[in-house]
């Protein structure tokens, strides 16, 4: 039984209609599964401006970080199986690491699994830029996973030799880490990344058009692709159907290294069954991805003395206002405190959004999953957007559910 009806979605999209400005951002596709079937999809503005080209449902994304809560849901499914445990010595799985120079570098702690899921590792991003160790990893060819031309091998070797931003465990820093759980599955699984999740996840799901790699045959459903120019106050097409330099070695080609941090491609189709499995497996219901005590496990703060992520962030968040009140699973952000912050969310929401201004929550309060899809980088406006889509649909839940 849906926690909506006719006259809320019909509030939904009037509102929508309002809060779409076409100057910050060129369209999105808005969708929201109930009980593994689509109770709401919206459309608004154009895929491709210039072509007046509007996203499908099989329209496909660069979805960057939402890369993450997959990768992890496949290192929760061998935590089920009892291959890997969150309390693992990350060195059981990469024994480059025993001697490493950031095990030498004032660190009172090893990196564990957790760690790892969590992002309070001591590894970090480049582009971050906020410290000397982010620089190491720019120099070092670790710029970011997704376009690296080193292999997981090499990778693995060159942050052997880059200390650690701080002891594993003390504070929380976005990072390569869902990147370094996937190697360790790639480990355990005696598979590639890729293959892991096509015979574990994407072909269980029937997620068709998910993938590290554009097939050819697909290059036209590629949804255009804009970058925020914060001088210049617009939006611009950033895109290898513009520039065929761009992006052609991310996603035409095999990569070097599988990127389980934000490699994946996806369209809202596919994004939908992985959400609404994930949902069904909170609630206990019949899935194929992991059970009731795993998701449970997953779903929960993991971050030391239930802290928020701006409360144990090493360095100012950008958006800060938007993470206060949510804590970190294993792989994604959960709200524990909705009464404070900007997010929006809801008790017990997860989920987690991409770089492009992708996003995916589940609501365990009303018991629906909802994925929002667009293409532009570094859009402040689109976070924003996602915070008041949260209150909308929220506000929207019929009365006489609750």
């Amino acid at each position: 039984m849906s926690n909506f009806n006719c006259d809320s979605f019909e509030q939904i999209e009037k509102n929508l209609d309002r809060l779409f400005v076409p100057k910050y951002y060129p369209g999105f596709i808005l969708s929201i599964y109930e009980n593994g079937n689509e109770s709401f999809f919206l459309n608004k503005g154009y895929d491709d401006i210039s072509k007046k080209i509007e996203y499908k449902k099989d329209s496909i994304f660069r979805i960057y970080s939402m890369t993450k809560p997959i990768v992890s849901t496949a290192a929760m499914q061998l935590i089920e199986n009892k291959k890997l445990a969150l309390d693992d010595d990350v060195t059981k799985y990469i024994p480059e690491w025993d001697d490493a120079v950031f095990y030498k570098s004032n660190n009172k702690n090893v990196i564990t699994i957790k760690d790892l899921f969590t992002h309070t590792s001591g590894l970090t991003y480049a582009f971050q830029g906020q410290s000397e160790v982010d620089k190491k990893y720019k120099v070092s060819g670790i710029n970011s996973i997704v376009d690296s031309e080193l292999s997981s091998q090499e990778i693995i070797n060159e942050l052997s030799n880059i200390p650690l931003e701080f002891s594993p465990g003390s504070f929380y820093n976005y990072s390569i880490s869902i990147d370094i759980l996937g190697f360790i599955i790639e480990r355990i699984s005696n598979k590639t990344l890729n293959e892991y999740l096509h015979e574990n996840i994407f072909n269980t799901l029937g997620m068709k058009d998910t993938a590290f790699t554009l097939d050819t045959s697909k290059t036209e459903r590629l949804a255009m692709c804009y970058r925020w120019d914060e001088n210049k106050n617009k939006y611009e097409a950033h895109d290898l159907k513009i520039n065929p330099n761009i992006e052609v070695k991310s996603y035409l080609k095999k990569p070097s290294s599988y990127s389980g941090g934000a490699g994946l491609l996806s369209t809202m189709n596919d994004y939908q069954l992985f959400g609404s499995a994930l949902l069904d497996a909170k609630k206990g219901r019949k899935n194929p991805l992991i059970n009731k005590d795993t998701a449970n496990l997953m779903m929960k703060n993991h971050l030391p003395n239930n802290k928020h992520i701006d409360q144990l962030s090493k360095y100012p968040l950008k958006g800060e206002q938007y993470y206060r009140g949510l804590g970190f699973g294993l792989g994604g952000s959960i709200c524990i405190d909705e009464n404070v912050g900007l997010s929006n969310s809801q008790a017990g929401d997860f989920g987690w959004g991409g770089a492009a201004s992708t996003s995916f929550y589940i609501s365990d309060k009303y018991d629906y999953s909802l994925v929002f899809l667009t293409q532009v980088l570094e859009s402040e406006e689109t976070r924003k957007l996602n915070s008041e889509i949260k209150k909308l649909v929220n506000g929207c839940v019929d009365v006489h559910k609750e």
